[in-house]
């Protein structure tokens, strides 16, 4: 079979783009069929069409999950430059039009998506009803790998970002806590200056200590921090997110710090305490690619966010 040019031959269809791209992500036709509100077999059918005018077969379904082939790859690759052209293109023609109604996708991780997004959704979507917010969970370095790929409109994510590749707009400074299962009674002292009863750090060199992956910032920030206070902690177990983490400690595995923005989920088993050092803050920003167009909604979004740390 001749080689194709998937970005000049492909038909320019943005609804094959969302099927194939739907498909890629949840790696199975039923998940996918039962997302789109089709039966199975029609969307196995509308996949072999694809693949007929393609020329090349996307899919590979020989297991039990179904996984991309090399030219499936290159499909969703231009497919995803394509819908952010398109979704681009709607913002600033919604901005023209003075349209109240859209979309506006956003980057962030599972737990600030619960610290954060509520009361951030319910103001913007006061200002705009006709809009939906839809929100892309992800972890760690994916925010912004995600985000250069044009998977949503901007991302929450820790400073720094690469400048060469993001603008950004800060948001929050986040404090660092200490989260410790309920069942664990630690001596703290009171402080209304400060958000949870105060903790000595030392405490970290006492008990176990639930950790993050070496690439993760918040395991980066423990290990300089104890370094800076001359601590040795113990730890028998590694997670990949904090939201893991927290599972952990309700199941009263150990201890961890934690952005303060985690004491906001409705855990039961888990209680959190500031700590009495100091601790440097993590600046929170909006950061999104140094080409991408933001509708005056998305800019409003941004300051609502903004809004809920004053």
């Amino acid at each position: 079979m001749d080689s194709i040019d998937i970005e000049r031959d492909m038909p320019m269809n943005t609804k094959q783009f969302k099927y194939a791209l739907l498909l890629a992500n949840e790696k199975s036709f039923s998940r996918s069929a039962e997302i789109l509100g089709i039966s199975q077999p029609s969307l196995s059918q509308y996949l072999k069409k694809i693949e007929s005018e393609v020329g090349a077969k996307l899919f590979d379904r020989s297991g039990s999950e179904v996984r991309l082939t090399d030219a499936g790859k290159a499909y969703i690759e231009a497919g995803k430059k394509i819908l952010d052209i398109e979704h681009q293109m709607e913002g600033k023609i919604a901005d023209i039009n003075n349209d109240i109604n859209g979309s506006i996708v956003v980057g962030i991780s599972p737990y600030r998506t619960i610290s954060l997004m509520p009361e951030a959704i319910k103001k913007f979507t006061a200002m705009y009803p006709g809009f939906k917010v839809c929100l892309e969970e992800r972890t760690g370095a994916e925010l912004l790998e995600g985000s250069e790929r044009g998977e949503y409109d901007f991302c929450i994510t820790p400073a720094p970002v690469d400048t060469k590749k993001f603008d950004h707009v800060k948001i929050m400074d986040e404090e660092i806590v200490l989260a410790a299962p309920s069942t664990r009674n630690f001596k703290a002292a009171a402080d209304r200056d400060r958000k949870y009863p105060v903790i000595d750090i030392s405490v970290l060199a006492k008990e176990n200590v639930i950790t993050l992956s070496d690439s993760q910032l918040m395991q980066k920030m423990l290990d300089d921090i104890c370094t800076e206070y001359g601590i040795v902690y113990g730890s028998s177990v590694t997670c990949t997110s904090i939201k893991a983490q927290i599972a952990m400690i309700r199941e009263g595995l150990g201890i961890a710090i934690v952005p303060a923005g985690t004491g906001n989920e409705k855990s039961d088993g888990v209680r959190y305490y500031s700590i009495k050092q100091r601790l440097p803050k993590r600046e929170i920003v909006v950061a999104y690619r140094k080409e991408q167009y933001l509708s005056k909604p998305m800019k409003d979004f941004i300051e609502v966010l903004r809004s809920l740390d004053n």
